[in-house]
C-alpha cells in the first residue's frame, strides 16, 4: 500500500513539471515565429530568506491579427493543463468585470512585488499556478495576457516562481526556526540607494549590516544619441516602460521614477516623427497604462504630469 502512494505521488509530481514544460514549450514556440515582434524582455531574480530563489520572467511582443492560431495554440495548452493547476484565472472580454474579480500574483524575496490580472474588459487572461513537486512552500505561476490593439495581437507573459503566498509565513530561515517576517530583527531591515546616470539606473537593496541584497540594473542610454529609427526608438520606449512599471512598486524610489519618466517625456517630444501612426497610438495606449498603474499604486502628481506631456508629444 505505501509503495503505491509513493508511486501515485511521483505521478502527480510528474504531471506539474510536464503542465510547466509543456505551458514553457508553447511560449518558446511562439516566441520564435518569425511574425512575432518582442518589445521588451525582462529577467528579475532575487534569493530569499532561506537562499532559495524567486524570480519573475517577463516578455511583452505582438502577433499580427491573421497569425490569431499561435493564440489557439497557448489557450489549448493552458486548457489541458487546467485540471493539473492548483489555482486557475480565466477571464475574457464580456465578462461582467469588478475589482473582486482580478487576481493578484505576488513574488519577490518578502512575495513584495505583484501582477494583476483582470483589470481591463477587453483583454484576455489566463492564469495558472502549479506546485513546485521539489519544494512545497513555492509554486510556478504562468500568466498571459493579450488584447486586439491596431490589427495586431498586444501580449504580456509572464513566468513567476516563489513563495506561496499562503505559506509566507512558514518560511524557514533554518533547519529548526521559523519566522513572521513583521516580526524580523531589524539587521534583517532594507535600505535601497539609487543611482543615476546618462546610460544606466542601477537600485542596489542593503540590510542594516551593509550586504546587499539585490541589485537591479536598467539600461536607459542617452536617447539623443541612440534612436535613428522607429525601432530604435519602440526599443527604447519599451526598456523604460518596463523601468518604471517595476520602479514605482518602491513608495521611496522617487529619484528613479523621476529620471525614468523624464527620459520618457524627452524621447517622446524629441523623436516622435520617427514614429508610424500606429505606433504612436501604442506608446499613447501605454503611457496610459502607466499613468492608470501609477494612480493605483503609487500616485504621484509630478510623474503623471510628466507622463501626460510625454502622451501630448505623441499626439502631435
Amino acid at each position: 500500500m505505501r509503495q503505491i502512494l509513493i508511486m501515485a505521488i511521483l505521478m502527480l509530481q510528474s504531471f506539474a513539471a510536464s503542465a510547466q514544460s509543456n505551458i514553457e514549450k508553447v511560449f518558446k514556440i511562439v516566441l520564435h515565429d518569425p511574425s512575432v515582434e518582442i518589445l521588451a524582455n525582462t529577467d528579475y531574480n532575487v534569493v530569499c530568506l532561506d537562499s532559495a530563489p524567486s524570480y519573475c520572467k517577463f516578455t511583452e511582443f505582438t502577433i499580427p491579427v491573421k497569425k490569431k492560431k499561435l493564440f489557439a495554440q497557448i489557450e489549448k495548452e493552458f486548457l489541458l493543463e487546467k485540471a493539473n493547476a492548483y489555482d486557475v484565472f480565466i477571464k475574457k472580454p464580456g465578462y461582467s468585470s469588478s475589482l473582486t474579480d482580478n487576481r493578484i500574483y505576488v513574488y519577490g524575496a518578502n512575495n513584495e512585488y505583484s501582477v494583476e490580472l483582470g483589470a481591463h474588459k477587453s483583454h484576455i487572461y489566463y492564469g495558472m499556478c502549479f506546485k513546485d513537486a521539489a519544494d512545497p512552500m513555492r509554486r510556478h505561476a504562468y500568466l498571459a495576457i493579450w488584447f486586439n490593439e491596431n490589427n495586431k495581437y498586444h501580449c504580456y507573459y509572464y513566468h513567476i516562481y516563489g513563495v506561496i503566498p499562503a505559506r509566507l509565513n512558514e518560511l524557514k530561515l533554518d533547519g529548526n526556526s521559523k519566522f513572521k517576517f513583521d516580526s524580523l530583527p531589524k539587521s534583517m531591515t532594507r535600505r535601497t540607494q539609487t543611482v543615476i546616470d546618462d546610460n544606466r539606473v542601477t537600485t542596489t537593496t542593503y540590510d542594516d549590516e551593509g550586504n546587499v541584497r539585490v541589485v537591479k540594473s536598467h539600461p536607459l542610454s542617452e536617447v539623443t544619441n541612440d534612436v535613428k529609427t522607429d525601432i530604435d526608438f519602440m526599443l527604447m520606449f519599451g526598456n523604460l516602460r518596463v523601468a518604471f512599471l517595476d520602479a514605482i512598486k518602491d513608495a521611496d524610489a522617487k529619484t528613479l521614477q523621476t529620471g525614468i519618466v523624464v527620459k520618457i517625456a524627452r524621447l517622446c517630444k524629441e523623436h516622435n516623427k520617427l514614429l508610424t501612426d500606429n505606433e504612436k497610438k501604442t506608446c499613447i495606449s501605454n503611457i496610459d497604462e502607466m499613468k492608470n498603474t501609477l494612480k493605483k499604486v503609487n500616485s504621484d502628481s509630478f510623474l503623471d504630469g510628466v507622463l501626460q506631456e510625454a502622451r501630448m508629444a505623441l499626439e502631435k
